[in-house]
């Protein structure tokens, strides 16, 4: 109903908690909740629910459960996440119809995107904390890998 400014918070995502097995039963509606950890799940309220997805998304997810814009966004323009900035549970998958220039084509799992993708969310902080923290961990190990490598040549 009005414009929304860069960093603005839009929605904070509310609805009681579940397990993977209880999102899982929910069939074609196993994008509806929202995951906030490995197995756990927040089963989305309006108007949390009603937040679709875009590979161009004009809006993410900060601090696990607050949707804030990334960019200006009009009155009237539909407000749109990457659901892929909060999926790790290898489960889910849905063929892509956003109609943003960069479609993927389908939505999967955060470790599925593209590196500059992941590392533009994660920068950005968009990213949901367990997912971020795993990336966090693998980019660590690497360096440990390759700090490894090089003292033994």
């Amino acid at each position: 109903t009005a414009d929304i400014r860069p960093g603005d918070v839009i929605l904070r995502f509310t609805g009681p908690r579940i397990g993977l097995a209880e999102a899982v039963a929910k069939g074609s509606l196993h994008c509806n909740p929202l995951q906030i950890a490995d197995a756990c799940y927040i089963d989305l309220d309006e108007p949390g629910v009603l937040v679709n997805h875009s590979c161009d998304p004009n809006a993410g997810i900060v601090d696990d459960v607050v949707l804030v814009a990334l960019r200006p966004i009009r009155r009237g323009e539909e407000v749109r996440c990457d659901y892929s900035a909060s999926m790790a549970d290898g489960t889910w998958e849905l063929d892509c119809r956003c109609g943003a220039s960069a479609c993927r084509g389908v939505v999967r799992d955060f470790e599925f995107l593209l590196p500059a993708v992941r590392s533009r969310y994660l920068g950005l902080g968009v990213v949901q904390g367990f997912i971020a923290a795993k990336a966090r961990r693998r980019v660590t190990k690497g360096l440990t890998g390759i700090s490894h490598q090089i003292r033994r040549r």
